[in-house]
């Protein structure tokens, strides 16, 4: 049998940690029957923007899995990493840059998630793009609908829609600082 993957971190908050009322208050915000949280992993802490606002998935004892983009952005840790990867003693960072133009309307028409250099003259650079393992929380209305309602406070199994396919083992435990 294929594993199960539950909730780790919901609306940035470690599920396993949440008291009964506040995981039917964002049971309420996953089902949009009240407004989103902040996000707290982005800079300006706007309102979640993922539906279901699932930012990590865990499944038994295994490390937990991103699954929303705006996770990664976590105390600049991404940036951090690929400065000291690149021997960069200091990071100038530029999100979504464009890196080509239409040729009918001369518009950019692509950007790169995220550039770094090491000078503001941009002398030596990396871009990067960053992915999460693709799960849009669709699947997880009924866990969702339990939670709602649910007084217990151990944590439910998931339900068997919660499984998110082919998720590669490399991605195990990119979440770094997990509460």
């Amino acid at each position: 049998m294929s594993a199960r993957y539950a909730i780790a971190e919901w609306f940035g908050r470690p599920f396993k940690h949440l008291p009964v009322a506040e995981r039917q208050d964002l049971a309420h915000s996953a089902l949009k029957l009240a407004p989103a949280p902040v996000c707290p992993f982005q800079r300006g802490m706007p309102v979640c923007s993922k539906q279901g606002g699932v930012c990590s998935i865990v499944s038994g004892d295994r490390p937990p899995v991103i699954t929303c983009p705006s996770r990664f952005g976590e105390a600049d840790l991404l940036p951090m990493w690929l400065a000291r990867i690149a021997g960069f003693p200091e990071v100038y960072l530029a999100p979504e840059v464009p890196f080509m133009r239409s040729p009918t309307t001369g518009r950019p028409a692509g950007r790169v998630d995220l550039v770094i250099a090491c000078d503001d003259g941009a002398s030596s650079w990396f871009g990067l793009e960053i992915q999460a393992v693709y799960f849009s929380g669709k699947g997880m209305t009924a866990d969702f609908e339990l939670l709602r309602y649910n007084t217990e406070k151990r944590r439910r199994s998931p339900q068997p829609v919660a499984a998110p396919i082919g998720v590669h083992p490399a991605l195990n435990g990119l979440c770094r600082n997990f509460r």
